[in-house]
């Protein structure tokens, strides 16, 4: 099996030559200075969206089964073309703003969103549930269960990237106070980095060990393995780790314990992350739909305050989009992306036994 085959006790993998720099090198002082980055969707625009998911209902068509084809945005389609562009080869995120959420129910809010993220990419599943749409929202789970993600929890949540080339984010309610999403440029953070202390850049073109947290794919263990900052075929691909989730893979008897330099390295990436030199804050507004390329962006959220009442909670919907036409991933990446292979869904979870759902709501603690 693809576990048994990759073995990274004394590995060694190339690192970028100097600086990576480009297009995708931005720092978040820069970015805020503008909202030339904002998409504001036109009245035309909402009612496209909404006459391609009306056509798509009156067809009988699941939602899980749309495609491109069956969802024409002769408008907004143009527009979500160059949003693609620049999210693959540019700043590697856009902000597409002012979806009337409220005028919908979750039945038709899925619709839109999921006919939406076609234009952009290929859905894939994002748990061991199959869910294709999943909640963001705080279900009552412990942060410090390690067979739970602490997205569904109100806690700060660190930079990480997500297991697939393309993440989307669309806030159907905002939190009382905080939860802002917070993203930096890996890029950045890598030449940051290379220019403080390139011994410890180093040790992150090294393999970590990370818990799955029970979302094991056939024949492979419950962690895997693999460094952040890949370079492969002239491009840096990143691959942000939550900091809890390489704590939480020392539970294994199998996982050697983190050495002081691997420490020292994660410390120092926490830190540039979070300098604000770097990193740029969004405040989530209803109707927002932020897309991050997870290759060269890393996310994060802050802590938040609820509301009391359940429908007004927090709640993001998120898409997981693989990109056949995306970049190619060194080969390491098997360890957590089990395919690889362009012009092929790539990325995602895979479980033995898993099937594509559609949850229109939230779950109950079982839901991961």
């Amino acid at each position: 099996m693809v576990g048994d085959n990759l073995k990274h006790d004394n590995p060694t993998f190339p690192m970028a030559p100097g600086p990576v720099g480009g297009p995708a090198a931005w720092r978040g002082p820069e970015v805020a200075a503008s909202d030339d980055w904002i998409y504001r969707l036109s009245d035309a625009e909402i009612s496209e969206l909404e006459s391609a998911a009306s056509t798509c209902e009156a067809a009988g068509l699941d939602t899980l089964s749309i495609t491109k084809a069956d969802f024409p945005l002769p408008a907004f389609g143009a527009r979500l073309a160059s949003l693609r562009q620049d999210l693959l080869h540019g700043r590697g995120f856009a902000y597409v703003r002012g979806l009337p959420v409220e005028r919908y129910d979750m039945a038709m809010l899925a619709r839109l969103y999921f006919g939406i993220g076609v234009h952009i990419g290929d859905p894939v599943a994002q748990n061991r549930n199959g869910h294709m749409v999943a909640h963001v929202i705080d279900i009552g789970t412990s942060p410090d269960d390690p067979k739970q993600r602490i997205t569904q929890t109100p806690v700060e949540l660190p930079f990480h990237s997500d297991s697939v080339d393309v993440v989307a984010l669309m806030c159907r309610n905002s939190a009382r106070s905080g939860g802002e999403s917070s993203i930096v440029s890996a890029v950045s953070v890598h030449d940051e980095i290379l220019k403080r202390r390139p011994d410890l850049l180093e040790v992150l073109y090294q393999p970590i060990h990370i818990d799955r947290r029970g979302e094991i794919p056939e024949g492979m263990d419950p962690w895997f393995q693999l460094p952040v900052f890949n370079w492969h075929e002239g491009l840096l691909s990143t691959f942000g780790p939550l900091r809890p989730y390489i704590d939480s893979a020392q539970r294994f008897d199998a996982v050697p314990n983190l050495t002081d330099l691997q420490v020292e390295a994660l410390d120092l990436l926490d830190a540039v992350t979070r300098d604000e030199d770097i990193c740029l804050h969004l405040p989530f507004e209803k109707g927002d739909i932020q897309f991050l390329h997870n290759h060269l962006i890393m996310h994060g959220r802050t802590v938040y305050e609820d509301w009391l009442e359940a429908e007004k909670k927090r709640h993001l919907v998120r898409l997981w989009l693989s990109m056949p036409d995306g970049r190619p991933l060194p080969d390491q990446y098997r360890q957590r992306y089990v395919n690889i292979e362009l012009g092929t869904r790539r990325g995602g979870i895979h479980v033995p036994g898993l099937k594509p759902v559609l949850p229109l709501q939230p779950e109950t603690p079982a839901y991961h």
